[in-house]
């Protein structure tokens, strides 16, 4: 922690302070640029990036009533070295900010320099932080002066000159030495007692997605889990009258548990559908269609069924007809608001739970509908549960149609929203086709001018704030609270400026990984209601302007990578004709598909490479099928035997095939060559014994295994089984244990001969010699 700060007299000659104390300094994260569409955000930190200075308040406005006013410092090391200790200083730039530009770019007005702090030394690979404390009086603004942002710097310079060392990358130090440079500098911004009496049309689009550890389709588990923080979401959200935007994996993952559903995630699912805040469905995913055009889709992909998923539900009768559920209407109308429904669905959602899942007695079983690629920890899933594992008989009734599990009556508009923003030229053609009207790009994807929604030819473009939706990024999914407060700090500032500046309005959109991943979205969107100068509006309320597309698009390399993800889905399916149920396996693997063209991965081209390996893995695993496997050389001993074929099931679902058997030459017949029905469970082995004989004593020979469908009609594997031919070993055996039994009894019958004549011989002595004999012992 840092030591007590020091403060300055308020005198001329120590407050001035020369250029040279900000010049330099450039934006840390939290005022990052607008990242590119192929550039993750990253910080930007004077002279290198192994070595980085973070500032920002922790409350982001300054009331004329506070008594102090704090600031997060964080210093991060990205070096094999130790960094010297050091003394931090704070500044504040000379005037208020008057364009939004400024936030981003150098001060280059003197600053006023108004505290420092002594810091400790930074371990190699390490970061420390700390909490300055400066009184209202000591910050250099005056009582009177105009309301708005004012800039911050903050500026470390070594006790010493630093030992550059090697640059670190991740966990791994690299061969190159890094750059550390004599002083670090960052900047931030506060607000002074807010924009005065301007104000500014704010409109938010807020996502309601499913974390990314999630590939398919949440379990029950996780539904429940989940459903608390996205109703806290939806009372924000009705607060700030943002539109919604949501995954149709979170409407159809609670619609195909049916009454089996956690009571929590049907209360949910019931204020979404009955909201007046106005709302539209992503593609099924989130999928990003920019991406699909751009490959030359000339539909937009979409699921073939949920049937993997709604084989679990119980559909009895409490159900509605519209995918919620009777009661959970009925708790709607009893509570009598939003707000009321919300807490019920905090507050009781955990023993309703409890009784639905104890009537299955599975819900910790395995035996939800989760993909085994998920990635968590405690996920439980559908590829390690049989059919008759104890869930519902899809016989025993009627499963809900793929259009009752996705229908969305009360979204207000058809709309599509690309990964970023970013449009491909393509896109526009595809909508048309799909009949889409409605599109949300970002001000980095568009020239806007006038108000932030416009028409291009029949589609409504609403054009979303660059710089704005990066701040709420940071401060959703930066990895530390000063980091965070700083992205707040920034959203502050800009509404703060475009309010002085008499802008139109503006649209931030809530990046849909960031909020998807983060702990707590709704506490971002309670924030930006404190903000006076912000006046929630819906977006039909939103000024139009007029728009102009620049050309842009998916990445390259992301791009092939979907293309060959997109050509394998076809020759996994083809093994469905094994399962039981074939549907299955096609309607899991086009969720896959849908979950890899993701917006969350577009950004960072190393992440998402990783993502695509690891979904190729899994392709891999899916297309060996059911398979024969041999995992030692088989060996024939006798004349007759049976062989066993083990039968591996790689697919997450049960198969029943057919095995035939064909002997691999003359060398070996096979009785019995058709083994009909066999029933193999998801993700397990299965023996077949194989009745064999051998009609040489002596050689090699092997079996020919081929895998069917139970029609026989589909063969999805044929290979051999090699086996060695050792039938003589047998009479050798024989012959060697007839051997040894004979030795034995005339070992024996020796041995009793040799007994008789001993005492035989003894009887003949006389008495002298006798006695001449010792005793028995």
């Amino acid at each position: 922690m840092l030591p007590v700060l020091r403060r300055h007299a308020r005198t001329v000659g120590s407050w001035v302070l020369a250029g040279a104390v900000l010049i330099g300094a450039i934006s840390g994260p939290v005022l990052a640029t607008p990242r590119s569409a192929d550039a993750a955000p990253s910080a930007e930190v004077g002279g290198d990036a192994d070595v980085e200075l973070v500032v920002s308040p922790r409350q982001p406005v300054i009331a004329a009533a506070d008594d102090e006013v704090e600031f997060g410092l964080l210093i991060r090391n990205a070096t094999t070295a130790e960094l010297p200790a050091g003394t931090v200083t704070l500044a504040i730039g000379s005037g208020r900010v008057t364009d939004v530009a400024s936030l981003d770019a150098e001060p280059t007005a003197a600053g006023i320099r108004f505290a420092e702090a002594e810091v400790g030394p930074t371990a190699s690979g390490a970061e420390q932080t700390a909490t300055v404390t400066v009184p209202r009086a000591d910050v250099p603004i005056d009582p009177g002066a105009a309301p708005g942002a004012y800039l911050i710097g903050a500026t470390l310079e070594f006790a010493e000159e630093p030992q550059p060392g090697f640059a670190v990358f991740g966990s791994e130090p690299s061969d190159e030495p890094a750059n550390v440079p004599p002083s670090v500098s960052s900047t931030t911004a506060v607000v002074w007692r807010g924009a005065g009496a301007q104000s500014i049309p704010v409109s938010v689009i807020v996502p309601f997605v499913l974390p990314s550890d999630i590939r398919t389709l949440p379990t029950r588990g996780q539904l429940e889990e989940l459903a608390p923080g996205w109703d806290r979401l939806l009372t924000a959200a009705r607060a700030h009258e943002a539109t919604l935007a949501i995954d149709p994996r979170i409407v159809a993952g609670i619609r195909a548990y049916g009454d089996e559903a956690p009571r929590n995630a049907q209360l949910l699912l019931s204020r979404l559908e009955t909201t007046p805040l106005p709302s539209f469905l992503l593609q099924f995913a989130d999928a990003d269609p920019s991406a699909q055009a751009a490959l030359g889709f000339t539909t937009l992909l979409e699921p073939t069924n949920l049937d993997f998923v709604s084989r679990f539900g119980s559909f009895g009768g409490g159900s509605d007809g519209t995918g919620g559920t009777a009661d959970a209407a009925d708790a709607e109308s009893a509570a009598g608001s939003d707000a009321a429904t919300g807490a019920d669905a905090e507050t009781g959602g955990g023993s309703g739970t409890g009784q639905g899942s104890a009537s299955r007695g599975d819900s910790a079983s395995g035996t939800d509908a989760e993909a085994a690629d998920s990635g968590s920890a405690d996920s439980e899933s559908a590829d390690t549960g049989s059919d008759a594992d104890g869930a519902a008989e899809p016989e025993a009734e009627p499963l809900p149609t793929l259009a009752d599990l996705l229908a969305w009556p009360q979204q207000d508009a058809a709309r599509a929203w690309p990964a970023d923003g970013l449009a491909d030229p393509a896109l526009l053609p595809l909508l048309e086709r799909e009949g889409i009207d409605d599109l949300v790009l970002s001000s980095n994807g568009a020239d806007l001018t006038g108000g932030p929604r416009a028409a291009l030819g029949g589609t409504t473009v609403t054009v979303t704030d660059s710089a704005l939706d990066d701040a709420a990024r940071t401060a959703l999914e930066a990895a530390t609270e000063t980091e965070r407060a700083g992205g707040v700090a920034q959203l502050a500032a800009q509404l703060a400026v475009d309010a002085q500046g008499g802008s139109d309005g503006v649209v931030i959109a809530l990046d849909r990984g960031a909020v998807g991943d983060a702990a707590d979205p709704a506490a971002l969107l309670e924030q930006l209601e404190a903000f006076e100068w912000s006046t929630p509006t819906t977006l039909a309320e939103q000024r139009t302007g007029t728009v102009e597309l620049r050309e842009s698009g998916p990445l390259p390399d992301r791009l092939e990578l979907l293309r060959s993800a997109s050509n394998r889905e076809g020759s996994v399916n083809e093994l469905g004709a094994v399962l039981t149920h074939p549907e299955y396996l096609s309607g899991y693997q086009r969720t896959r598909l849908l979950e890899l063209f993701s917006t969350r991965y577009a950004g960072d081209a190393q992440a998402f490479a990783k993502i695509a390996a690891d979904y190729r893995k899994r392709d891999a695993e899916l297309l060996s099928g059911v398979q024969a496997i041999s995992t030692e050389h088989i060996q024939l001993v006798g004349s007759s035997s049976r062989v066993p074929v083990q039968l591996r099931n790689a697919l997450p679902f049960d198969a029943v095939v057919s095995v035939d058997v064909d002997p691999a030459s003359a060398a070996l017949s096979v009785e019995e060559r058709r083994f009909a029905d066999v029933v193999v469970p998801a993700e397990t082995t299965e023996r077949v014994l194989v009745p064999v004989r051998s009609r040489v004593s002596s050689g090699e020979s092997g079996l020919v295994i081929s895998v069917s469908d139970a029609a026989a009609q589909t063969t999805v594997f044929t290979g051999t089984l090699s086996i060695t031919i050792r039938s003589s070993i047998e009479t050798i055996i024989f012959w060697a244990l007839g051997g040894l039994a004979v030795l034995l009894l005339v070992f024996g019958s020796v041995r009793s001969v040799r007994r008789r004549r001993g005492r035989g011989a003894g009887g003949g002595l006389s008495a002298e010699a006798r006695e001449d004999q010792p005793p028995a012992m």
